[in-house]
């Protein structure tokens, strides 16, 4: 029987990731032998009596988990669905070596939703997937919290892939046309995408193949304009795309979105225009905002499902994007102080 708990409690304002870890963290506390069995039979260390703190900041570099007792101290590092840039493995390196003088014995990990392969060398660095956590947490049946916690990972896609079947395989045949669809809705609004925001830079109408590399890479198939905001430090984005993350419910989205990195010079001067200005997207339906330890999301999105009983359902789709492009148009039109690198209007 399914335990939806924290399913029911996950909300839009709370970022996947940032969630996760926090209830990962809470379920490995309610019991010291669960707390102290994972350190031994995931992350790969020896002892007893660990603790474990969440969010732990040191200076401009937050850790996700951080694992300790009188001997040993290890910095798990998670990934849902944000990059993780090798410069962020470099610092939480560099900052467990100065901590050796307390700690004998120092530990980097990485744990990821996707086989993401990481070269760390110079450290006792290991890596797993959540759904190594998954097969590890399902040997303890009787504490509630593993089970509302597994359902959680099932919902989000989190357990990754037990089986493979012939309905599965049989799924390829349709494959095609579902591609050609949603490029046709793609390029159906690149027009006004380029008029409202420049040409895409990745996604870009007749890139079939780019779009399928990024719905591996990104579970979303997409096409987006990247530093969209002048300056240096991160990342940042205008993106319109099909997304099959299912951050808040069971259902495939379309949506569109600005990303930008915390590390970008301009995050800042961004999240208070946002403020000022979250009126323009929180009226209308789909809306999210999400701040996670990487970066700040505005996003909104709509369940294809809500298109199943249009009679033209690509125009309708294609509709819903030039509406909701132009919402996002409105907020670059209104904060002129980020100097945005898109168009003139």
């Amino acid at each position: 029987m399914k335990n939806p708990l924290f399913s029911q409690l996950f909300h839009n304002t709370y970022g996947l990731e940032d969630f996760a870890t926090e209830i990962l963290a809470g379920v490995l506390r309610s019991e010291q032998g669960l707390l102290d069995n994972f350190v031994n039979k995931i992350l790969g260390i020896k002892g007893r009596d660990f603790v474990l703190e969440t969010q732990r900041f040191y200076d401009d570099l937050t850790i996700d988990l951080v694992f300790f007792n009188n001997k040993n101290l290890c910095f798990l590092i998670n990934s849902v669905q944000t990059v993780i840039e090798t410069s962020h493995f470099e610092k939480g390196q560099a900052l467990l070596k100065t901590e050796q003088q307390e700690y004998p014995n120092v530990y980097l990990r990485y744990c990821s939703k996707y086989y993401d392969t990481q070269i760390i060398k110079d450290i006792d660095f290991a890596q797993f997937r959540f759904a190594d956590i998954c097969t590890f947490l399902e040997s303890y049946p009787k504490n509630p919290l593993v089970s509302a916690f597994l359902d959680f990972l099932e919902d989000n896609n989190m357990k990754g892939i037990t089986e493979l079947n012939t309905d599965d395989l049989n799924a390829i045949s349709t494959l095609n046309d579902t591609i050609k669809k949603m490029d046709e809705c793609l390029d159906s609004v690149a027009t006004e995408f380029t008029t409202l925001f420049g040409y895409p830079n990745q996604g870009a109408p007749k890139r079939t193949a780019e779009r399928l590399k990024l719905l591996l890479e990104l579970n979303s198939y997409r096409m987006m304009k990247h530093d969209i905001l002048p300056g240096e430090g991160g990342w940042s984005e205008i993106t319109a795309c099909f997304d099959y993350e299912k951050l808040t419910n069971t259902s495939t989205n379309i949506a569109v979105w600005h990303w930008c990195d915390r590390a970008h010079n301009q995050y800042t001067l961004l999240k208070n225009a946002f403020r000022q200005n979250k009126h323009l997207f929180s009226v209308h339906s789909g809306f999210i905002f999400e701040e996670r330890a990487s970066g700040l999301k505005i996003v909104i999105q709509k369940p294809l499902t809500e298109f199943d009983n249009e009679v033209n359902q690509l125009q309708a789709i294609h509709d819903w994007f030039i509406k909701t492009l132009k919402i996002f148009k409105q907020f670059t039109d209104k904060t002129p102080e980020l100097n945005w690198d898109i168009p003139q209007s």
